[in-house]
């Protein structure tokens, strides 16, 4: 259909544009996601930076670092970890009181009501106090500002001993008149690995305190002892100022994970210049124009509230990873060692389990020269760390999580080409590595512990999670049915990317096992709403872990969600998902009931009661879990079966609940997970598997989107009339001006800038845009496949020396006639082209060749599909061929001819006529049947045949004039 034509099917509610806006970091709200176990922290941070200052005021695993309703705080620490699930980092508390003891443990102080306020790169608060607090940063320095009340007892607190998570041993030193340094073992995340890193500072004031001192173990603050260091608990500095007429104090605080020199260098390249303190208004100038350039490449057409939400999830893209690496390149890796970036970023705290499935694909889209040095980051934590990791945290390995994330995170890098070619070929190496085998001994990651016997049996093997053991010991075992579905979607992956790479072999291999999650499928379990068969772990011995399908995670073998949430995660199989729910119309019956299409059909763009409300509700819901990662791809599994307007019913909801509100978004985001999947979905694409590069479309949720790449190039996106609250539904696309039918588009299409245009209705009545079946969204791991019969010709037979056209074969498919190219070689030589023609439903074969000599010439005929496969799946049939013979006849050769006898004849009478001969062109036209193979008996015979006619008849006779 065309475009033109699809605008007339209905008109939508258009969002009226707001103006242009030149300061995008005023666009950005920080305080979104920081309730509703968001996890989020609202202070202030650049671009990936490894500075993130922020307000603390709690540490629970529903409430990580700060929560907006508090309405107080403990301090205002350097490190943290973007909206995780778990409490962790918080090193460096810095508390300002005016109280004459200082602050020497972690106490609240209130915050004056409709004080706090945050942009990108900027926090501030004044506390109940009357102390102002403005933060802002560098990459890899804090930037304070605190303007306190008239007074002598100005304190700022320095609390080394106390963070969000498990602090260690700890140092502060005062090394001169405006110089506090130090250091701080700090550690623990979730239920992992509670291994502690050294985390380094160096600050400096914009002046000489009036006093110092320090507080040990006991917490007893002694004045004027500038150096303190314990092996564990309390612990810290103080500063004291006079601020009766010079009210604000600054301090620059810069960080490292390396060494205090580090942390020195950091501060002095970041927030210093010829030899001065840069201040703060600067600092933060410096700060709104980073963001401004990361926001600005992306120019959206839309209402004021809806850029509102678009520029804080695109913030939120752009948290981490974080730079691990010092000014002067040198990084802690993996080892605990000192290592050096070399021209490039060392980058660290990869949440994959998360990532894997959305920002991989929006960095290495979107930012592929940060993108190339964060995979080049991956690609040292490899070498220095022995294995890849799962879940690391600044240098350090938690575990946390089942699955094998690192795989399909890969996989996706290779397929957007952000793996540096210097390592491309080793890092290769180490993905297949790590998906066919178990660590080695004495690195600290846990890998595939079940690797030989998942390749030998297709499921990783459950064991209970309270009966000690390999259940006790790793997640993978535990939650084997959720490792299972994880492994076959990384395998895939693998095979999808190694598919791209022209590694045939490699790709046939893995994306076979990505069907293994079919070993999990039993069916014989009854579920809700009369569906049977379902997802269920297996033991070591093979039986079904058959459970309530409302039993807890603990129980049933899967992490984070119940078989309901976990048997859709099979994107790369969705063709055997169909087969085992029943076929095409069962398994869409099963998916409206999942997401509850009746509610969403009568109450448009609101989330259904039966859906997962957030947070940690996934353990034991059976309705959509909007929120959790496993989940994130399930909208647009209707686009694989053709019905891609449900797709949008299902988004208009979910992307209402990321409002401009501390409770926007559906709980954690995860590192930037949550955020990247709603910017693509307000562009109007998903990737929905890894190392495919399936990038499915649904109706944006703005009018227009103009985003510059990294190179320069643009990808234009427009969609006129985008209902940023209702469902739109997708009348037509064009993909580069051309009309594009199908309900997804190749990444290679967008990668390198190009024009996306989506022609949009409000209503679903008349579409058919995505509906054919050609046109659904593929299945790698279940390939088109075709077979060809190849049926030799019989009886071929040439004349020696003369060319000739042979039908050699002819190719029949059991359906429809596939697309093919055919080669023919004879005796041994290279194969050439052969002409292929149609012929009621086969494929006829012809080559025109000439033989040298009479013989039985051997030869053979070969054939390829010429099928328009998608990138990521392997041709339609492997190249095929049948073997030839052609019965080669010498050229006949004319038996000896005697010459004609002539009837003797009188002498001519002088009657004056003359014979004349025939001419020689009468002769040229006979020797010219040669060509033909029938000129020389012909011509014999024709010329004893003159020889017998009458004279008279033979020759030409004219009358000669007597005498001349």
């Amino acid at each position: 259909m065309a475009v033109a034509a699809a605008l007339a099917i209905g008109t939508p509610v258009e969002a009226s544009a707001a103006p242009a806006v030149t300061d995008l970091s005023n666009e950005v709200n920080p305080f979104v996601g920081t309730e509703s176990e968001g996890n989020a922290y609202p202070g202030a941070t650049l671009p990936f930076g490894m500075v993130q200052l922020s307000p603390d005021n709690t540490n629970t695993y529903g409430s990580t670092s700060y929560s907006n309703n508090a309405g107080r705080v403990w301090g205002f620490s350097h490190r943290h970890v973007n909206s995780a699930g778990c409490p962790a980092a918080g090193e460096l508390l810095v508390s300002p009181s005016t109280t004459a003891t200082p602050t020497t443990s972690r106490r609240y102080t209130s915050i004056q009501s409709g004080s706090e306020s945050a942009t990108a790169g900027y926090y501030g608060v004044t506390l109940d106090n009357s102390v102002k607090v403005d933060l802002s940063a560098t990459t890899r320095v804090g930037a304070h500002r605190y303007t306190f009340p008239a007074g002598t007892t100005s304190n700022l607190s320095f609390n080394t001993g106390q963070t969000l998570r498990t602090a260690g041993a700890s140092s502060v030193s005062w090394v001169d008149g405006t110089t506090l340094e130090g250091w701080i073992d700090n550690g623990g995340f979730c239920s992992g690995n509670e291994k502690k890193s050294r985390y380094y500072f160096s600050a400096t004031f914009d002046r000489a305190p009036l006093s110092t001192g320090t507080w040990g173990t006991n917490a007893q603050f002694v004045v004027g002892r500038n150096a303190s260091e314990v092996t564990d608990g309390n612990n810290g500095f103080v500063a004291t100022f006079d601020t009766t007429t010079d009210r604000d104090v600054e301090v620059s605080v810069g960080v490292s994970y390396v060494s205090v020199e580090g942390a020195r260098g950091n501060r002095i390249a970041e927030a210093t210049a010829d030899g001065t303190r840069v201040p703060f208004d600067q600092i933060r100038a410096k700060a709104r124009d980073a963001w401004n350039a990361e926001l600005g490449r992306f120019d959206i057409t839309a209402s004021a509230e809806q850029r509102k939400i678009f520029y804080t999830q695109l913030y939120k893209t752009l948290l981490s990873p974080t730079i691990g690496s010092d000014v002067d390149g040198r990084y802690t890796g993996m080892d605990a060692k000192t290592h050096i970036a070399d021209g490039w970023n060392y980058y660290q705290t990869f949440s994959l389990w998360d990532t894997y499935r959305t920002q991989a694909t929006f960095h290495a889209l979107f930012a592929k020269n940060r993108a190339a040095d964060i995979v080049r980051s991956m690609y040292q934590a490899r070498v220095e760390g022995g294995w890849f990791p799962r879940w690391s945290l600044g240098s350090v390995e938690t575990n946390i999580m089942a699955g094998d994330p690192v795989s399909p995170w890969i996989a996706e890098n290779f397929t957007l080409g952000t793996v540096p070619e210097d390592v491309a070929d080793r890092m290769w190496d180490y993905l297949v590595e790590n998906a066919t085998t178990a660590p080695t001994a004495g690195v600290a990651s846990v890998g595939r512990q079940s690797a030989a016997f998942y390749l030998a049996n297709g499921h990783v093997p459950y064991y209970q999670e309270g009966g000690g053991g390999l259940g006790g010991q790793f997640e993978e075992y535990r939650h084997a049915g959720s490792a299972t579905m994880e492994f076959a979607a990384a395998d895939a992956s693998i095979g999808a990317a190694a598919q791209r790479l022209g590694k045939a072999g490699q790709a046939a291999q893995f994306l076979a096992r990505g069907t293994n999650w079919t070993k999990l499928w039993n069916p014989d379990v009854t579920l809700s709403g009369g569906f049977k068969g379902i997802l269920n772990a297996v033991t070591h011995e093979g039986q079904f872990v058959s459970v309530p399908e409302l039993t807890d995670v603990t129980r049933s073998g899967f992490h984070e969600g119940t078989p309901w949430h976990y048997q859709w995660m099979a994107t790369q199989d969705v063709v055997g998902l169909q087969q085992k729910m029943g076929g095409r119309d069962e398994f869409v019956k099963r998916l409206d009931y999942y997401f509850n299409q009746p509610a969403l059909q009568s109450a448009p763009g609101v989330s259904p009661s039966s859906w997962a409300a957030g947070g940690s509700t996934y353990y034991t819901s059976i309705g959509y879990n909007p929120g959790n990662e496993p989940m994130l791809m399930t909208p647009w599994l209707y686009g694989f079966v053709g019905e891609p307007t449900k797709t949008n019913d299902v988004l208009a909801a979910n992307l209402n609940r990321f409002p401009n509100a501390p409770g926007g978004g559906v709980g954690n985001d995860d590192l930037g997970t949550l955020a990247a999947w709603y910017v693509m979905a307000s562009l109007g694409i998903q990737p929905v598997m890894p190392g495919s590069g399936i990038m499915a479309l649904n109706a944006p949720k703005v009018q227009a989107a103009t985003i510059t790449l990294e190179s320069g190039e643009k990808l234009r996106i427009t969609a006129a009339g985008a209902n940023e609250k209702l469902p739109s539904y997708i009348a037509g696309v064009t993909v580069n001006d051309k009309v594009h039918t199908a309900a997804w588009v190749d990444v290679d299409e967008l990668r390198n800038g190009g024009r996306l245009e989506f022609a949009l209705s409000g209503t679903k009545a008349g579409l058919d845009w995505a509906t054919a079946q050609k046109d659904w969204i593929p299945s790698a791991s279940a390939p088109r496949k075709a077979t060809p019969v190849i049926v030799p010709g019989t009886e071929l037979s040439a004349i020696a020396g003369r060319e000739k056209t042979i039908e050699v074969a002819r190719v029949t498919f059991a359906g429809a006639a596939e697309p093919i190219i055919a080669t023919v070689s004879w005796a041994g030589k290279d194969p050439v082209a052969a002409t292929v023609t149609e012929d009621d439903g086969a494929w006829v074969i012809s080559s025109t060749s000439t033989f040298p000599a009479a013989g039985t010439v051997s030869g053979v005929v070969g054939i390829a599909s010429a099928a328009n496969t998608p990138r990521f799946s392997p041709a339609l049939f492997e190249p095929a061929s049948a073997n030839l013979a052609v019965v080669v006849n010498a050229a006949p050769v004319d038996p000896p001819v005697d010459p004609p006898v002539v009837p003797p004849v009188d002498p001519p009478v002088d009657s004056g006529v003359t014979v004349v001969p025939p001419t020689t062109g009468t002769v040229k036209a006979m020797s010219g049947l040669a060509d033909t193979g029938m000129a020389p008996t012909l011509f014999s015979l024709m010329f004893a045949a003159l020889a017998a006619i009458a004279l008279g008849s033979a020759f030409v006779i004219r009358r000669k004039r007597a005498n001349g």
